[in-house]
């Protein structure tokens, strides 16, 4: 009799089996599944089966692949809710920029895109909605980074293996909390700068960031006070959302 892989639940090998699905980006047979993950075929079948009756994957002939339940769900997430809300804002912002607007939100101290406006230089950012990244360097990871406690942002920063981003993000923190905005020149991506925003919740707390990405070439300075201005008028309307 098979089971979930030694040391594992159900609930772990349900979320390895999503995993391998979302890392494939294509539909998957049951034996491709059980390659990707270790699991027995025999339980990756059972799993498959019930993830398939709860729409978290959906069955494409003799293949599997993520199901809308999984959206769904992830619509209701207090990051994504930020994002529906906030896309008229974002929408102006990226109108009167015409930058890539980017909006993000802090994912167990990794930076997550929950949305992206790309602007008329074309995509010039390194980013993806729902893409993970350190938060050192990056003018979001530093606005989120600001809303931390110390402890934990010192952990963060800890974390980072590169010591020179490490300093100047600590040392552009300083900087955000005298002018409310953070910046990137170049730090993330060679010729791509950033200036960024804090998204507040109505007691005080930082809930996001909403930053604006250019060229190096050209101008960032004109930019902040439409950012700064962009993420209070988010600000206001992010009092619907619940953590």
């Amino acid at each position: 009799m098979s089971g979930p892989p030694s040391g594992r639940g159900v609930l772990d090998g349900a979320f390895t089996v999503l995993g391998a699905l979302e890392t494939s980006g294509t539909p998957m047979r049951c034996a491709e599944i059980t390659r990707a993950t270790g699991i027995p075929k025999q339980t990756v079948s059972r799993l498959l089966t019930q993830l398939e009756d709860h729409g978290a994957v959906t069955r494409v002939g003799e293949r599997f692949t993520l199901g809308s339940g999984l959206f769904r769900l992830g619509s209701r997430w207090s990051g994504a809710r930020l994002a529906a809300v906030g896309q008229p804002v974002l929408a102006e912002l990226h109108r009167r920029t015409a930058a890539t607007v980017h909006l993000a939100v802090l994912v167990d101290d990794a930076v997550c895109y929950v949305a992206k406006l790309v602007g008329r230089d074309g995509d010039v950012a390194p980013s993806e909605v729902g893409l993970l990244q350190p938060p050192a360097g990056s003018a979001v990871g530093k606005v989120l980074l600001a809303g931390l406690p110390q402890e934990r942002r010192k952990r963060a920063l800890e974390a980072v293996t590169d010591r020179g981003i490490a300093k100047r993000t600590r040392a552009a923190l300083d900087g955000f909390t005298r002018s409310g905005v953070a910046f990137d020149h170049e730090e993330v991506s060679d010729g791509l700068c950033c200036a960024a925003a804090p998204v507040l919740a109505r007691h005080g707390a930082i809930t996001g960031a909403l930053s604006v990405s250019v060229p190096a070439s050209r101008p960032l300075p004109p930019l902040t006070d439409q950012v700064r201005a962009a993420a209070k008028a988010l600000s206001r309307l992010s009092g619907t959302v619940s953590p």
